[in-house]
């Protein structure tokens, strides 16, 4: 299993970033009232993130020589820290514009009180958290040479995926998961422990940084063992399409019952990451392979200005059906999610396109 670009997995970024619009589509920050039905339908969505984790460190891990790259560490900054600095600023100027033009001076006061959020968590919108999440568990792959060394087989890859997947989801259910909003971690135990995290900025940032690695832990382990089992050539791409299909199904069927959420969010992703790698071969038209290649190629930019279009979304069809929007139901995350989906899509391919035709290096959307 070569480190390519295969074109099932394009096709599955691009359901991803819509996955992720359309839960912020019936996000309750709205303020509006949300039919039931809506929520159990958004429920179907929430695999985007894992997704976007699980194909990051897929073709992470796929040549552990890079850890002590120089090279290696140049690119993770252009394509993780700049646009991360470039749509803070955007996004930050935009609401300050906001804020200040609704007279909304607490939320602006909150904004520009807490400069820790905004440059470490990804506080100016609150979907950049992921690249800032993203960029500390690249630092996991720092692991893998130790692994190597150590000859760590197949069995004891799974045990420490198990392990670290169970420590995740303590974390989850313990309340001391990152939590958007006021941007900490550990907040059940510095709570008992009656630690104010706003008088101790540095203690702050580090219990993130340390939630944001255990949450990204299991992703390595998994993506190493992937790595090992397809480099034994003891199973077939036909057995992997089968039994990456049958597991996504078992687990729409029986997983919200049967597993815990860490471990269903993790396995579900990894099941669409085999789904997507055993379907690359069946695309064969090239407009249909160029429309997916696109998508794919454009998922995160899609994710990145994605909050944007969908406000401008909101307000045209606000003008043109009020009523869809007055709720939040299934009609109206479909009337926003699709078109934003779309918009993003077309404005990315645009920039993208013309970034490269005025051969403007670094910056990547």
């Amino acid at each position: 299993m070569n480190n390519q670009k295969l074109l099932g997995i394009e096709l599955c970024r691009g359901l991803a970033a819509y996955a992720v619009i359309l839960v912020h589509s019936g996000d309750e920050n709205w303020g509006l009232a949300t039919d039931p039905s809506a929520i159990s339908f958004r429920l179907n969505f929430y695999f985007g993130v894992p997704f976007f984790l699980a194909v990051a460190f897929y073709f992470l891990t796929a040549k552990p020589e890079i850890a002590y790259s120089a090279k290696f560490w140049r690119s993770r900054f252009d394509r993780i820290v700049i646009p991360y600095i470039i749509w803070t600023v955007i996004f930050l100027i935009l609401r300050i514009i906001i804020f200040a033009a609704s007279d909304r001076t607490d939320r602006l006061q909150e904004l520009l009180t807490d400069p820790l959020s905004i440059v470490f968590f990804g506080g100016a919108s609150y979907h950049l958290y992921f690249l800032a999440l993203l960029l500390a568990g690249t630092s996991l792959i720092l692991l893998v040479p130790l692994l190597q060394k150590l000859k760590v087989s197949n069995l004891g890859l799974l045990l420490l995926s198990i392990l670290s997947a169970a420590l995740y989801n303590w974390l989850e259910i313990s309340g001391n998961s990152f939590h958007l909003g006021p941007d900490v971690a550990f907040k059940s135990l510095l709570t008992t422990w009656q630690i104010d995290l706003q008088a101790h900025p540095l203690l702050r940032l580090l219990l993130v940084e340390i939630a944001w690695l255990i949450k990204c832990l299991p992703y390595l382990c998994v993506s190493l063992l992937l790595h090992q089992i397809f480099k034994s050539k003891k199973i077939s791409q036909q057995s992997i399409k089968i039994g990456s299909i049958g597991l996504l199904i078992a687990i729409n069927i029986g997983g919200q019952l049967l597993l815990p959420k860490s471990f269903k969010e993790i396995i579900l992703a990894y099941t669409l990451l085999l789904v997507g790698i055993s379907i690359s071969s069946y695309f064969k038209h090239p407009i249909v392979n160029n429309i997916i290649a696109s998508v794919g190629a454009c998922s995160f930019g899609i994710y990145l200005i994605h909050p944007l279009i969908m406000n401008i979304v909101k307000s045209l069809v606000d003008k043109i059906s009020p009523e869809l929007t007055n709720s939040i139901s299934i009609p109206s995350m479909l009337a926003l999610s699709i078109p934003c989906f779309v918009i993003s899509w077309l404005s990315v391919a645009i920039a993208k396109n013309k970034l490269a035709t005025d051969r403007l290096p670094g910056f990547r959307l």
